[in-house]
């Protein structure tokens, strides 16, 4: 009995040690984070446009980084010989996605918004992950991914008659997943072992390239105290830590599985909407989540 209890207790310890076990965490971790990001958004004032909403995000985002990367040393950050192709690729993949993402939010609602844009992301992850790093997609991915993306199929149906949802949205969320996947495949490129550098530095240049918009855009929602609470949970809680933690995971695991795994973001969003914004859900759409769950734990059960 003894004995039993020994091998239980030691296959446990690996299970947790395990780098695949501990990236699927991060990853599911980091989706719950974003997934918080539409409905901030839909909780902002009312002057909070896609676009002043995306680069807030990011240039507060940038300044937080900014000062934390001065505490830190500056030198750990702008000195590190980094590949510029991967921080080019990360930054853009990062800068385009917040435009497209709220962009698709406010023309197809938060949950469907959400649904279709990162629902596409796990396919094409994983022919990326497959073509750069000739990453196998596996059994098991193939089978949780069919799960996850037809349970997101079924919450975006509960949102309405497929005709009711906006084609411009629809597009711009498949942009959005294209830009989500740059980011993951530009981080490992940058192969950091300090994902609060890498991201540092994503940020950063995000930062710059999405600063441009302050000259044309309007921002004053930011200074209602509503706004800058909506502006600091932005940047903290749907950027730096879930970018951080999604940084570190995806060095345990592949593209593919990276990104089945993140649509935990979906479900948490779609939790969100009913609980905070009062939107309903029906029966299709309760089977949905049920699918999405049963593809990521299918997922995360793979060593």
């Amino acid at each position: 009995m003894d004995k039993e209890n020994d091998a239980a207790k030691t296959q446990a310890q690996k299970k947790l040690g395990n780098p695949a076990v501990t990236g699927a965490l991060l990853i599911v971790a980091a989706g719950i984070c974003w997934g918080t990001s539409g409905t901030i958004q839909a909780l902002a004032p009312s002057g909070a446009t896609p676009l002043s909403v995306g680069s807030v995000r990011i240039c507060f985002a940038a300044l937080l980084l900014l000062a934390v990367t001065f505490m830190r040393g500056w030198r750990r950050v702008f000195r590190r010989r980094w590949r510029p192709h991967g921080v080019l690729v990360a930054a853009l993949g990062f800068t385009l996605y917040q435009y497209a993402f709220f962009s698709a939010v406010k023309l197809s609602g938060v949950a469907i918004g959400t649904m279709v844009a990162i629902g596409a992301a796990p396919a094409i992850a994983g022919v990326l992950g497959f073509l750069i790093y000739r990453e196998k997609l596996s059994r098991r991915w193939l089978a949780a991914t069919v799960l996850a993306v037809a349970g997101c199929s079924l919450l975006v149906a509960a949102g309405g008659e497929f005709g009711s949802v906006s084609v411009p949205g629809a597009i711009l969320a498949l942009c959005a997943a294209l830009s989500y996947t740059c980011v993951g495949a530009g981080l490992r490129i940058m192969g950091s072992r300090d994902p609060l550098d890498a991201i540092s530095m994503v940020v950063m240049v995000s930062g710059v390239l999405a600063s441009p918009y302050f000259f044309f855009g309007s921002i004053s929602w930011v200074l209602e105290p509503r706004g800058a609470v909506c502006a600091l949970l932005l940047a903290c809680v749907t950027t730096i830590l879930p970018y951080c933690l999604f940084a570190k995971g995806i060095r345990l695991v592949t593209m593919g599985r990276a990104y089945t795994l993140a649509l935990s973001e979906p479900m948490t969003a779609c939790v969100l909407s009913l609980c905070l914004l009062g939107e309903k859900l029906t029966l299709s759409g309760a089977a949905g989540i049920m699918l999405i769950f049963c593809g990521i734990l299918l997922l995360a059960k793979e060593s």
